[in-house]
């Protein structure tokens, strides 16, 4: 059976009746891991709306979200907050902050801000891609001009399948109306261009993954990328 999962979720953390219903939801919706947006200052103690999330079954991972303003500001925070973090997204507001943040392999989801000029997600982007690139529902349906949105999302998500570059489809959500079926948000997906097992795995496998790999990289710091331990000896070998 296929697991699903929502990397972007954002509610108040001191508001547990809201944590509450959108966990009664989530689990409706069969959402198995969430991402829970957790800025540095409140990682201790646990905050309320997490502790709603996990009563309800959920499987909660700490997402951070960064938006430096240049290249250094960046590889700052990534060395600061990395090993805190199971999700760390970046946006990409400036080309000097995209080039560093698609290839440095301690970024999970890279953003484009969909107003502004330089923050889109262009080929030389995503010939050098190793994050994923996150396309939120609330995109669709923040502002007025929804036409060239959808143009620029089309774009982008054509780009990113040529370059074989992983997209993740998340809520964005801060209560319980805005939270998306993922299996709703995979045919939006594929309705803009992506193939419908790639649509069904940006919704599934790929954050899924996401997490898993990170919680690895935490329990053993010391490995190499793509190295992990299959089961350590008995005392007997």
């Amino acid at each position: 059976m296929r697991l699903y999962a929502d990397l972007h979720i954002c509610p108040s953390l001191d508001d547990a009746a809201n944590a509450c219903s959108m966990a009664d939801v989530l689990v409706g919706l069969e959402i198995a891991v969430v991402g829970l947006d957790v800025p540095p200052d409140r990682l201790t103690p646990t905050p309320p709306a997490m502790n709603s999330f996990k009563d309800a079954g959920l499987d909660v991972a700490k997402r951070l979200n960064l938006r430096p303003r240049s290249r250094e500001e960046l590889l700052t925070s990534l060395r600061r907050f990395r090993t805190k973090y199971e999700i760390i997204a970046v946006n990409c507001s400036a080309q000097s902050v995209s080039r560093v943040a698609v290839r440095d392999r301690r970024v999970d989801i890279v953003q484009f801000p969909k107003e502004g000029p330089g923050s889109s997600f262009r080929r030389n982007l995503a010939s050098t891609c190793r994050a994923a690139l996150e396309f939120n529902m609330s995109e669709l349906t923040q502002g007025i001009r929804s036409e060239p949105r959808l143009s620029r999302l089309r774009r982008e998500i054509e780009i990113a399948a040529e370059a074989s570059t992983s997209v993740v489809g998340s809520s964005n959500a801060s209560n319980p109306f805005e939270l998306r079926a993922p299996r709703d948000v995979a045919a939006v997906l594929h309705t803009l261009g992506l193939s419908l097992e790639a649509a069904l795995e940006g919704v599934s496998e790929i954050p899924l993954a996401i997490v898993k790999q990170n919680r690895l990289r935490t329990e053993e710091p010391q490995l190499e990328e793509g190295v992990r331990i299959v089961r350590r000896p008995t005392r007997d070998e």
